[in-house]
C-alpha cells in the first residue's frame, strides 16, 4: 500500500531528536489520544507523529487510548504506520543497543480495548496471521542496510506493563518463541490492520531481558545508556524510508 507515513513514538521520544514543526490537537470518537498530533520534520518532510505515551510520558502502557491514536492517524491520512518501541532483548543475538524489525508477536496482554468493532460496526474479523506489513518492514529493512545497521527480525513478545517481567516470565516468553519483549505492539497492530494500515514496528533493543543480562546490572542505566545512542540509529533509518519514499514517488 502507498500513501502518507506516520509513526507512533514510545518510550524513546525523550531521545528522538527531531524537530517539532506543529502541534495539532484532535478529538475522536474513542476520546483524546495520547497526545497532539506532532509533525515532526524527517528528511525535510513533515511526518505526523503521536506521542505513545504523552510528550511528557505519563501514560503508562495498558492506559494508553491505542484506538484513539491510530484513529487520529487514519484520519490524518495516514496508511503507512511505523510504530517505534524499544524492547528488552531475549534473543543470545539481539543485543541492547541493536534495532529490530520484528516479523510476528505473541500477545499476553489483557483488558485493552483492541478494537473499533461492536455496535453498528458489527464484528471485525480481521485476518492477522501476519501482523506487520511485510512490505513496510521490507522498506525499514532496506533502510537499515543502507545504513550499514544490521537490523534483527523475531517474534515480539507483548507484555501488560508497566512493571518489568520476573526471570520465570521471560522463560516462558523465550520457550514460546519471542525474541524480544515489550509492552505495546499491541493492539496497536490489529487496530492498524481494522482500518486496513500498513503496520510495522521498528524496535529498539534497550535492556537485557529478566535473567539476560549480567547479573546485578541496574536494568535503568543499561536502558539510559543505550536509549539516546539507539535513538539516534533510529532517527537515521526513518531518514532514509522518508527519503526513499519521495524518490518512488516522483518516479
Amino acid at each position: 500500500m502507498s500513501g502518507k507515513l506516520g509513526l507512533i513514538v514510545g518510550s524513546g521520544l525523550v531521545a528522538f531528536d527531531v524537530d517539532i514543526a506543529a502541534r495539532a490537537q484532535t478529538h475522536t470518537p474513542y476520546g483524546p489520544p495520547s497526545s497532539a498530533v506532532l509533525s515532526v520534520v524527517i528528511a525535510g518532510q513533515r511526518i505526523p507523529c503521536i506521542a505513545r505515551h504523552g510528550e511528557a510520558h505519563a501514560i503508562p502502557p495498558h492506559e494508553v487510548n491505542y484506538r484513539a491514536n491510530v484513529w487520529t492517524l487514519y484520519q490524518h491520512g495516514v496508511r503507512r504506520l511505523v510504530g517505534v518501541n524499544v524492547v528488552g532483548t531475549i534473543a543470545a543475538d539481539f543485543r541492547p543497543g541493536d534495532l529490530a524489525v520484528p516479523e510476528q508477536l505473541i500477545d499476553y496482554t489483557w483488558g485493552r480495548e483492541s478494537t473499533f468493532g461492536g455496535g453498528e460496526r458489527g464484528v471485525l474479523h480481521v485476518e492477522f496471521a501476519e501482523p506487520f506489513s511485510a512490505s513496510l518492514s521490507a522498506q525499514l529493512l532496506s533502510a537499515g542496510s543502507k545504513l550499514g545497521v544490521t537490523m534483527r527480525r523475531g517474534v515480539y513478545g507483548v507484555t501488560q506493563g508497566p512493571r518489568l517481567e520476573t526471570v520465570a516470565e521471560i522463560d516462558r516468553l523465550e520457550r514460546d518463541g519471542c525474541t524480544m519483549v515489550g509492552m505495546t505492539a499491541m493492539p496497536e497492530a490489529a487496530l492498524a490492520r481494522e482500518l486496513g494500515i500498513d503496520y510495522a514496528v521498528l524496535a529498539l533493543g534497550v535492556n537485557h531481558a529478566a535473567g539476560r543480562g549480567p547479573q546485578g546490572a541496574s536494568i535503568h542505566a543499561e536502558i539510559e545508556r543505550h536509549l539516546k545512542e539507539g535513538m539516534a540509529r533510529v532517527a537515521r533509518v526513518l531518514e532514509i524510508l522518508v527519503s526513499e519514499a519521495d524518490a518512488r514517488a516522483a518516479l
